[in-house]
């Protein structure tokens, strides 16, 4: 028996002309397709709009959670957002796989704002990078544990203080 599967993702962010930012995440796999769409208001950061479809679920939990996505306007993308998305659509009777739709929404847009720091800091030399990558952090406390680079023990957070 051969057993095929594939999956396919995208997250992509448009800076709009109203000062927010829209946000798209778009999964494809064997078994689930689906799409969640959200806007930004800068510079606060608060979701104030959220859209989702499901083309295609395993089953009919995920397609039961669309009216949940509402409970999500108002959240502001910042510290505890992955907990308040959890709690709003995950659960027993929300779809993990919406979560983590929307999540990566949040991360799209947090990945927005991080970038240029990240491609300025890697583009140093040894020594000067190690120390941009520790200032990074000092300014992005929320970066400590997100990655390997980042994990408890890392010289580039070791002795920081934050």
């Amino acid at each position: 028996m051969i057993l095929s599967y594939t999956r396919n993702k995208h997250v992509s962010t448009i800076d709009c002309e109203d000062n927010s930012i829209l946000s798209r995440c778009t999964v494809e796999d064997t078994f689930f397709a689906a799409t969640v769409e959200m806007v930004i208001k800068l510079p606060d950061m608060e979701i104030t709009s959220l859209e989702g479809t499901i083309e295609r679920a395993f089953g009919e939990q995920c397609s039961k959670v669309m009216p949940l996505l509402q409970k999500v306007k108002g959240l502001r993308i910042g510290p505890g957002i992955i907990k308040a998305i959890e709690q709003s659509i995950g659960g027993p009777g929300g779809c993990p796989r919406m979560v983590d739709l929307v999540w990566e929404c949040c991360n799209g847009v947090i990945l927005r704002f991080t970038t240029d720091s990240v491609r300025t800091t890697s583009s140093k030399k040894e020594r000067e990078q190690i120390e941009a990558h520790r200032e990074l952090v000092r300014k992005n406390p929320r970066l400590i544990g997100s990655c390997v680079a980042f994990a408890e023990g890392s010289p580039l957070i070791e002795g920081l203080d934050i």
